[in-house]
């Protein structure tokens, strides 16, 4: 039975642009091993686009712009939450048996699924890969990291990233120390697609399938 990683692409992005992007990883992992990049649920606001490159000198991503939930100003509430926690137990059923990857948004998203999932609230995952997360901050998702999450798990960031670096360290905490692996490198807030962090991901997806 082939084995799937399901990955949640970043705020903004969508599925089939994140596939390009991890092309590397499908062609590593190929055949034994299957890379789904799923499409968020929710549509970004064209301000919120325009909010996100203004100054930026990286071009706007292709369109659809999508979102896994709009966080409430205090980040307490995640609008649309319901529809991607349904979104993502589908995906999990229909693509067993898998391991997640998440990036950005998704890598908070990532961390979410996974303790749901070790609580029994999602079908089971056999390991999680976090790029640039953090801890969600939804009040609803509070209790479900009560614990440590007793799940394999793979913390990823840039030492360039200074949008999430400081709270991926802290997301680490929320994670079974048996369990949980860290890699840094020298990027930003991308997934990193060569080099020595690249191998890193790829061996720990393929021990965990």
């Amino acid at each position: 039975m082939t084995h799937t990683l399901l990955v949640f692409h970043g705020f903004t992005m969508n599925g089939e642009v994140m596939r390009e992007a991890l092309e590397p990883f499908a062609n590593a992992l190929a055949p034994k091993m299957r890379l789904v990049c799923l499409n968020a649920p929710h549509p970004c606001s064209a301000e919120t686009v325009e909010r996100m490159y203004r100054g930026s000198s990286q071009a706007a991503l292709s369109a659809p712009h999508l979102c896994w939930w709009n966080a409430s100003d205090d980040g307490l509430e995640y609008r649309g939450w319901q529809e991607t926690r349904e979104l993502v137990g589908e995906a999990l059923e229909r693509f067993a048996p898998a391991s997640i990857l998440g990036f950005s948004q998704g890598g908070i998203l990532a961390a979410a699924v996974a303790a749901l999932s070790c609580s029994g609230n999602l079908p089971p995952i056999h390991s999680a890969v976090l790029v640039a997360g953090r801890k969600p901050r939804a009040a609803t998702l509070q209790a479900a990291f009560m614990e440590p999450i007793a799940l394999p798990s793979l913390h990823v960031w840039g030492e360039r990233d200074t949008l999430t670096r400081e709270y991926s360290e802290e997301l680490v905490e929320c994670f079974s120390a048996p369990e949980r692996e860290v890699v840094r490198w020298p990027g930003g807030h991308v997934v990193p697609t060569h080099g020595p962090a690249f191998d890193a991901i790829v061996r720990f997806v393929t021990e965990h399938a």
